[in-house]
């Protein structure tokens, strides 16, 4: 009897520990969430999933440049301007992939092609001065229809981007279809578009500075993946030299968000997967924290502002626990390994509480910010083109980009799982 009694004890036991085990080594996925296997293995939908996003530099690349009257006070013969000194510094940088410099005369068509080293000696003479108008509606159209003739080509015009149809039958009308009229070329074109502000001093035909920070742009058209990068680069260089305003873009389909995991705190990360197990609250208010790496460097360069980073970041819960986010810190480097390679990583942390099941399921995206041009602001509105401290008409533009089927496509949400189980 005493043996049986043992037995029975010992058999008592194992079957204790042995409901406990399973109790905790459940699913994994023990909501049967639709994105995860039920061992906690994320479900990749082929059918519908947008490829990573990634930055890749061009391989073929072609610069205009716009040299109406409007441009003069950057182009004063013999005498240094910031935009002198930063035009060359970007075309000296992709001079392997731009030969030559294309450059746009009156009526928008190209006018002539010029060697780069050409370029610079007549850029820096003042041989650009002119008295020609801006047609924007038939410069951007040259450039669109070169690169339809080249899918793998991106395109850079270098403008102050004043639209100033003088001689034009009906100007003033001309200019309220302005908008209309870029929405309608961009929309056609389905082309990326990215609009870099910079900023330079105008000179008088003296050479005296009329205005410390007067604006101009590089619009970059062509393939999204290369254009982000041709937006990274030009801004690099612009911020260096301490005269960069802003990007704002559209054409994109970024897809989901990329990301990496760092360390978490309760919980543990499932091998690489976005599943994290054993989660754990405590009284005290420690809980499951799971830090999120979120890579920016394919994006605006103002989501880089802390404010703008947490309005754009969404993060929700699917079965009831609470979460909470925290911006931990905002890493930016903009050369990597000696070369021109933007790397931007936030470090947020997400924090659950409060979970009422087995597990829960954590969905985040980015809401970029594509209409924010709060960085503009100072130089948008100008009310004529001799206007040198704001652009004119240049508002008019960036509602244009905005239509016409070129707006950003609304980013995928990344899944993460996080189970009591292991």
């Amino acid at each position: 009897m005493k043996k049986i009694f043992i037995l029975f004890r010992t058999l008592a036991v194992v079957f204790f520990f042995g409901s406990l085990f399973f109790s905790c080594s459940g699913n994994v996925n023990a909501v049967f969430d639709s994105h995860f296997t039920e061992d906690g293995y994320l479900i990749k939908d082929s059918a519908n999933a947008v490829p990573a996003f990634t930055v890749q530099d061009p391989t073929n690349l072609k610069v205009y440049v716009e040299v109406s009257g409007s441009m003069n006070g950057f182009f004063r013969a013999n005498q240094p301007t910031q935009f002198k000194t930063d035009v060359w510094r970007i075309l000296s940088y992709y001079s392997p992939l731009i030969p030559e410099v294309n450059v746009l005369t009156n009526d928008g068509t190209q006018g002539m092609s010029i060697a780069l080293p050409k370029f610079q000696t007549m850029m820096n003479t003042g041989a650009f001065v002119s008295t020609a108008s801006t047609k924007v509606p038939l410069m951007l159209k040259t450039i669109l229809d070169d690169l339809a003739e080249n899918p793998e080509g991106v395109a850079v015009l270098i403008s102050d981007m004043k639209y100033s149809p003088v001689g034009s039958a009906a100007p003033k009308v001309l200019l309220t279809q302005y908008s209309s009229d870029i929405s309608k070329l961009l929309g056609e074109a389905k082309q990326a578009v990215s609009l870099i502000g910079a900023t330079s001093e105008y000179l008088d035909k003296k050479g005296n500075v009329v205005y410390e920070n007067s604006p101009y742009y590089f619009l970059v058209l062509g393939n999204q993946e290369k254009v982000a990068s041709v937006r990274n680069c030009i801004s690099t260089y612009l911020e260096d030299s301490g005269h960069f305003i802003d990007n704002i873009e559209t054409g994109f389909k970024f897809g989901s968000p990329t990301h990496s995991f760092g360390i978490s705190f309760m919980c543990d990360q499932m091998e690489d997967e976005p599943t994290f197990t054993s989660y754990e609250e405590h009284a005290d208010g420690d809980t499951c924290t799971i830090k999120l790496k979120v890579n920016l460097e394919n994006y605006r360069w103002i989501l880089t502002d802390e404010n703008v980073f947490n309005e754009a970041l969404q993060v929700e819960t699917t079965y009831g626990s609470s979460v909470k986010t925290k911006l931990v810190s905002m890493d930016v480097k903009n050369i990597t390994n000696q070369k021109l390679d933007r790397k931007v990583v936030a470090t947020v942390e997400l924090k659950l509480y409060n979970m009422p099941l087995e597990a829960e399921v954590i969905k985040w995206t980015l809401k970029l910010p594509d209409l924010n041009i709060s960085r503009f602001g100072a130089y948008l509105g100008g009310d004529n083109e001799d206007d040198v401290t704001k652009s004119y008409s240049v508002d008019n533009f960036i509602v244009g980009m905005f239509q016409g089927g070129v707006v950003n496509k609304e980013m995928d949400y990344n899944y993460i799982l996080v189970s009591k189980n292991y």
